[in-house]
């Protein structure tokens, strides 16, 4: 969005918006109001709350350093006030308002902040964990270092009600504290995603999360027909991850560069694409239905190989997909064939799944699959020359290189 189309959508905004002072939408249309009787800014009707939706992300947008240190909520709430004055006092929109709109934000000072998490699932014995740009804290031997780094935390009213003894914290940099918290929020999910991709458990008994942490679980049932009734329970039964392990930061694994790509700024193509990748097996490991796990580990090979993201899956895309698999995995020439063989065996699978429902899948297709995911990332984090790759681009001439040898 250029400056002039930003100023034609303010300005756009400010005619379609009306003054519902009753608050009464007579045809039952969707829209949005905002404040009560001589302050009110309604958008009614589908085109009107379209074009306000649609208008709204791209204003937020026009300002990456806006969007990046503010909230919508408050960027939002500007903009209404900004759409009441213009409408009141019969403004239009031009260079000079629209700089000083935007420049009011980043006038606002910009904190660095850390946001303190508890952590379920997760034992340790040290006081402290750092892992890239996350520290864990065990909190019973850690609160002395708490209180001395935040003079203003009180036991009593932040910690005394707590379910775990460790803590996640994230550094955070914004310019409210909604936003210091929407980004957060953002980091340790990605950050739980990355937990189970490594901790890789497909039975589901090791889960370490603050969102997503999957505890203890007792399961009734009654077993109910016209000769018997039952009762039929079960546990679950969560077992804790040492979160010091070494494994963590495995450089054989690349886990230990994991954690820095996650808080990363200016990533290349293949570091977004392979942190996505991580991310889907994290989400594929976590759920228990076997269809959607498989689903979501052919998705990070996908997301991480599709040379065109525009274009349909095709019975050539998916040889694409598999010959290359082959090359990043292996070097021996038959297992590269096996390799191959076997991602196309588990992509009629997903394809069964998605197109036709196919409930078909056993634990040893998910296994299959998150193994091939899995060598694929690692290769990406630990093996030349692909760990030095920057771009799809470059990886298809890698590649087109070794098939010519």
């Amino acid at each position: 969005m250029t400056q002039n189309e930003a100023i034609k959508t303010i300005n756009d905004l400010v005619t379609i918006s009306t003054k519902n002072e009753k608050f009464v939408n007579s045809t039952k249309e969707p829209s949005k109001s905002f404040g009560i009787g001589q302050s009110n800014v309604s958008f009614i009707g589908y085109e009107s709350l379209l074009k306000y939706q649609t208008s709204l992300e791209l204003l937020y947008a026009f300002n990456k350093e806006i969007e990046n240190t503010i909230s919508l909520k408050k960027f939002e709430e500007s903009i209404i006030l900004l759409i009441r004055k213009f409408r009141d006092e019969n403004i239009k929109c031009d260079t000079h308002l629209l700089q000083d709109f935007f420049n009011a934000f980043l006038k606002i000072p910009k904190v660095d902040s850390e946001i303190l998490f508890e952590l379920y699932g997760a034992e340790m014995q040290n006081d402290i964990l750092i892992l890239g740009d996350f520290t864990i804290y065990n909190y019973l031997l850690s609160k002395e270092i708490l209180f001395k780094k935040y003079s203003h935390l009180q036991e009593d009213l932040f910690f005394d009600n707590r379910k775990s003894n460790i803590y996640l914290g994230v550094k955070v940099t914004a310019r409210e504290n909604n936003k210091a918290v929407e980004i957060a929020d953002e980091l340790v999910e990605t950050f739980e995603n990355v937990l189970n991709y490594m901790i890789a458990d497909l039975s589901h008994k090791r889960s370490v999360g603050v969102f997503n942490f999957r505890g203890w679980r007792n399961t009734s049932r009654i077993i109910c027909n016209n000769t018997t009734m039952g009762f039929h329970g079960s546990n679950e039964v969560s077992l804790p991850v040492k979160i010091e392990d070494k494994y963590f930061t495995d450089t054989s694994q690349g886990n230990d560069k994991i954690w820095n790509l996650i808080t990363k700024k200016n990533k290349t193509e293949v570091e977004n694409r392979l942190l996505q990748a991580i991310e889907w097996i994290g989400k594929g490991i976590h759920d228990k239905d076997k269809s959607k796990a498989l689903v979501q580990f052919v998705f990070s090979i996908e997301g991480m190989l599709k040379f065109d993201e525009k274009s349909i899956i095709t019975p050539s895309i998916v040889s694409q997909l598999s010959e290359w698999l082959a090359f990043i995995i292996q070097d021996d020439l038959d297992k590269r064939i096996e390799i191959a063989a076997y991602f196309k065996q588990i992509y009629r699978k997903r394809s069964a799944i998605v197109h036709g429902g196919a409930k078909a899948i056993d634990l040893n297709d998910i296994q299959i699959a998150l193994q091939i995911a899995k060598l694929m990332t690692i290769s990406f984090l630990t093996t030349e020359p692909f760990n030095n790759i920057k771009s799809l681009q470059e990886l298809n001439g890698v590649i087109t290189k070794m098939k010519f040898k």
